[in-house]
């Protein structure tokens, strides 16, 4: 077996962005933590891990380890740190999350579920709402007491709230916690929804977009009902339509949201970002989603199902033809010495997006409002190079404070290098781009630009818009350092926070919380 070998080999993921490397995971049965490795085998990367009860688990994590490696080799760790724990480490990561002094980095995100009811039976659901048999729904009492703990949270607060569930429109006071987040400050208000009731009615969405709400991060899985027939039970196609055009006329953005499952609707990649760019004024991103193997598979579903993040990179290359797989893509956190640079000369703390490379990647498109042709931030500007350019400077500044008057102008100079003039889509200048950047580092928010000052920027020729993807874990390819990385938290009415992948896989964080505060559905529905 491959653990009666020698181990002493083996590199600290800490120390190298090469394989094999050792890290923990868990075991899909028991959920006991486990040593796993990552490995390479014929250019493939896989986790394998053996638990004395449940015997060895053999899994595929990435089908590209060219691609896999460049992610880990373009990382710029740069963690924010936690000084707001709400629980002790006991030492049984991840069983005792809370958040606990282990965890490296504030939430750029917040979740919060209003209720676990849904008007929806999807398969693929993390939630799997209404399975349960108990009804999950926040009063405004515990909602405002989760939102004050969130806007606590120190050295910075969240950029967004992000309402989630269930379906958290079908929330009887929905309209109101869109209200409180406003009220409390937070910048970015976002509602995780199937779409539905926006469809349905166009007084809901005007009435959310007076409220507040910034931002409808919407499943959509494909351009054809046969595919929401499987993935969500029913035609939603047109559903979806409505509800985009009934948001864009309040304007609310839009964020497309596809669950992507092998053999369902990878063949789809390429014509949801077709629709996507033909819908710029509304849609300012997508995130792709790798299917979350929540649950029990045998490894020969897990095979038949499994889709990694090379998969979706080489999927839209061959499909679309706008991005190089192995070019266009970067972890999230590239965008990590911005942040730096901006706490360097503001002397305040700002948000870092430095969540594990492991955990997705990002790519920015222009695309031209009139002709709808979109080409990648990369192709015409080197971004990696410039992203170590203004880490060097924020190193700098983080040690002579006297740099500052100098340092902007400094650094604009060197950025001037690394722009392609003959790659640039026609009309754009260096002096357009540099202010673009500009937006960045003047607002503090690496997370997205402000559309109204881009348009301002761009003459109103181009917007810019979001590629990504965030391969959420499930049992089988878990790992504890991603974990601890984590930048997307969920709140929850215990006056604890718990990272994404805890909250819905391996411990399952979600379940006992639920359980906690729930009641029997037979009960609510007497």
């Amino acid at each position: 077996m491959f653990f009666e070998k020698d181990l002493s080999h083996i590199r600290s993921r800490d120390s190298t962005w090469q394989l094999p490397v050792q890290t923990k995971s868990v075991c899909p049965e028991c959920t006991k933590v486990l040593d796993a490795i990552l490995y390479e085998d014929f250019g493939q990367v896989w986790m394998l891990k053996n638990c004395p009860d449940h015997g060895q688990w053999n899994e595929l994590v990435d089908r590209d380890s060219r691609f896999f490696l460049q992610r880990r080799k373009t990382h710029f760790e740069f963690p924010s740190g936690l000084e707001t724990p709400h629980t002790k480490s006991t030492g049984n990561c991840p069983m005792d999350c809370g958040l606990c002094e282990q965890h490296l980095n504030t939430p750029c995100m917040v979740n919060i579920d209003l209720t676990n009811r849904c008007n929806l039976n999807c398969p693929i659901c993390f939630a799997n709402a209404n399975a349960s048999g108990r009804v999950f729904d926040l009063s405004m009492e515990q909602l405002g007491d989760m939102l004050d703990r969130t806007m606590a949270i120190r050295p910075r607060p969240p950029l967004s709230v992000q309402y989630a569930g269930g379906e958290p429109t079908i929330h009887k006071d929905f309209i109101q916690a869109v209200q409180m987040a406003k009220d409390r400050g937070v910048l970015d208000i976002q509602v995780a929804s199937n779409g539905l009731k926006f469809a349905q009615s166009k007084d809901f969405t005007a009435r959310a977009a007076e409220a507040g709400l910034n931002v409808v991060y919407l499943q959509f899985d494909g351009l054809s009902d046969d595919i929401y027939e499987q993935s969500r039970g029913r035609p939603l196609l047109d559903t979806k339509m409505q509800a985009i055009e009934n948001l864009r006329q309040e304007g609310v953005m839009v964020t497309l949201v596809p669950t992507i499952v092998s053999g369902l609707n990878d063949h789809q990649v390429g014509k949801i970002l077709e629709f996507a760019t033909h819908n710029s004024d509304v849609v300012t991103a997508v995130s792709f989603q790798p299917v979350s193997l929540t649950g029990r598979y045998d490894e020969s579903q897990r095979k038949e199902m499994r889709y990694t993040m090379s998969d979706m990179a080489r999927d839209i290359q061959e499909q679309s033809g706008i991005l190089d797989m192995y070019e266009d893509w970067y972890p999230y956190s590239i965008v990590n010495p911005i942040s730096r640079l901006v706490q360097a000369i503001k002397g305040t703390p700002q948000s870092h997006f430095n969540c594990h490379p492991h955990c997705g990647v990002a790519s920015y498109l222009l695309v031209d409002r009139n002709s709808k042709q979109a080409v990648p931030l990369t192709q015409f500007f080197d971004i990696h190079a410039a992203m170590q350019d203004i880490e060097h400077e924020a190193e700098a500044l983080e040690k002579n404070s006297w740099r500052k008057p100098w340092s902007k102008f400094q650094l604009m100079r060197k950025l001037k290098r690394h722009f392609r003039p003959e790659k640039a889509p026609e009309g754009l200048d260096f002096d357009q781009l540099l202010e673009f950047v500009n937006t960045f580092i003047d607002a503090g928010r690496v997370d997205r630009p402000e559309r109204g000052h881009f348009f301002h920027v761009m003459g109103q020729r181009f917007d810019v818009m979001l590629l990504a993807a965030m391969h959420f874990q499930d049992a089988y390819n878990f790992e504890l350092d991603r974990v601890q990385h984590c930048v997307i938290h969920y709140a929850a009415p215990n006056g604890r926070l718990y990272p994404f992948c805890t909250w819905n896989s391996g411990p399952c964080h979600r379940y006992a919380v639920e359980r906690e505060f729930s009641r029997p559905l037979k009960a609510d529905r007497e």
